[in-house]
């Protein structure tokens, strides 16, 4: 036999359950739409609306990389990793940036004459 005080918890679920059936689609569809705000103004091509950092896709000079020197310069990306990777092989921190003369390998001042060395030996 139920007790009087079993009556009272189903309709208190029931009247639970359907407050929730109704509240979280709409707080669900609101959050799905502040996120495509979101998005949208993060990534907006209007000017100083975006947070996401633009590249410059264009080649730069030869000497406008501060401190690094130009090693040498070839016509190919993959070229230019492989003086890379073989550079850092032997220890000498050194890097490839595209240059308006191609693919320039630079490293810092102290490794130029072994790179150097290296580059023309190989």
């Amino acid at each position: 036999m139920p007790r009087p005080h079993d009556d009272l918890f189903r309709e208190t679920i029931v009247s639970v359950f359907a407050e929730q059936y109704f509240l979280f689609p709409v707080v669900a569809i609101a959050l799905a739409g502040v996120m495509v705000l979101l998005c949208r103004w993060a990534f907006s091509k209007a000017k100083g609306g975006s947070l996401v950092r633009r590249v410059d896709q264009r080649p730069a000079e030869r000497d406008a990389f501060g401190l690094l020197i130009d090693v040498r310069t070839v016509a190919g990306y993959n070229e230019a990793r492989v003086m890379v990777s073989r550079l850092k092989t032997f220890g000498i921190k050194a890097t490839a940036a595209r240059t308006k003369d191609g693919w320039t390998v630079y490293v810092w001042p102290q490794d130029e004459a072994a790179a150097r060395g290296l580059l023309d030996a190989s």
